[in-house]
């Protein structure tokens, strides 16, 4: 084996770490998604209620199919695309995992919260944004989870339509905002 001088082994050491943070960056493309797709949802199901008699308000939560479908094949692009997992992309991946567990463990039992999901979510879903911006180390994402956070709070002590604003104002602030600065941090780090 041969030896590696001290400027080309630190040329290594730092490509393989530009590699890892790119692993994580490029998931900027799941805020993106699932920003516009609650906040346009929670912002439907608002503007149907105070605006129509249509019976079924609800039917504007149709759009996480749409999320659901997008997720999964950019999902699988950037699967593809990785070659190298790191421990930051782990622990990541598997916050996630935890938030769409609980996820589906509220959406099983909401009938017995009388179908007040949202303040949870918007704690779940801060609690997560919070620990994606430790683990990738970005400040706009740990502010947005806590946002999130202030969201679930300001939802428990409101009910109906104003939690229905309330969570689509704080998904663009808290997913969107970030979501796009890591989009924009990414690019420059792939120029």
């Amino acid at each position: 084996m041969e030896n590696l001088d001290k400027e080309k082994s630190l040329d290594i050491i730092t490509e393989m770490i530009n590699r890892a943070k790119g692993n994580i960056q490029s998931e900027y493309i799941f805020f993106l998604i699932w920003g516009w797709v609650i906040a346009l949802a929670s912002i439907a199901h608002f503007s149907i209620i105070k605006f129509t008699n249509y019976p079924h308000p609800e039917i504007a939560w149709s759009l996480i199919i749409v999320g659901i479908v997008l997720s999964g094949w950019h999902g699988y692009k950037i699967g593809k695309k990785t070659k190298v997992k790191t421990y930051a992309d782990s622990v990541y991946s598997k916050v996630w995992l935890v938030f769409l567990i609980n996820y589906f463990i509220i959406l099983l039992f909401m009938k017995t919260l009388n179908y007040n999901i949202t303040p949870v979510i918007l704690l779940l879903a801060g609690g997560s944004t919070f620990l994606s911006g430790i683990v990738i180390n970005f400040k706009p994402l740990i502010y947005g989870g806590i946002l999130l956070w202030i969201a679930a709070v300001v939802s428990f002590i409101f009910s109906g339509e104003i939690q229905l604003l309330v969570s689509g104002i704080s998904i663009m602030i808290g997913y969107l905002i970030p979501g796009y600065m890591l989009k924009s941090k990414n690019k420059k780090s792939n120029v």
